[in-house]
This record gives structure tokens, sequence and C-alpha cells, in this order.
């Protein structure tokens, strides 16, 4: 088993958290409510966290190219026969 890291918070306006206090990554991730690998990625190298560091996740704010939803309008049949064909392939016997 490894240490646990604790790091200093220096911030004011989370409200379970106390300016100056040492708390683990997964405390802050209670409270900032994200996940725990989510969080140690944000505070990897830092010694203080901020309010900066603790703001929830916006989903809205991640560019479209780094979102992990399938793309649908990417096809790689270029005929509107070949897309038919491959769907009569794909059935099953």
């Amino acid at each position: 088993m490894g240490n646990i890291k604790y790091l200093r918070y220096e911030g004011t306006k989370a409200a379970n958290l106390v300016r100056g206090e040492k708390y683990t990554y997964k405390q802050f991730a209670e409270e900032a409510n994200v996940g725990y690998r989510c969080m140690v990625s944000r505070l990897h190298n830092k010694h203080l966290v901020t309010d900066k560091d603790l703001e929830p996740l916006n989903a809205h704010k991640i560019p479209k190219q780094w979102r992990n939803e399938p793309v649908q309008d990417n096809s790689r049949f270029d005929h509107y026969l070949e897309v038919v064909s491959q769907k009569w392939l794909s059935r099953r016997l």
C-alpha cells in the first residue's frame, strides 16, 4: 500500500473544508462532486488546492472532439446501396 497524500486547502468557498487544513484526494473529490481519478488528474503535482481546482465538471464546456460520444454522421460507406447491403449482411442467419 502506498502513502496517502494530503494537500493543503487554501480556498474560501467550500462548505465542508477549512482553509489551511490538509485533506485527501477523496475528500476533495466529494466536495467538488467529481470522481476520484478526475480529482487526482486535476491536482497532479500541486501542493495547494484553491477554489478554482474544486469547480464542478461542466460537460457543456468540454469541446465536442474531446467527448466520448460516437459520431453518427460519419459513415465508411459512400453510397446508399452500400448501407443497405451492409444491413442485410449484418443480419444473423
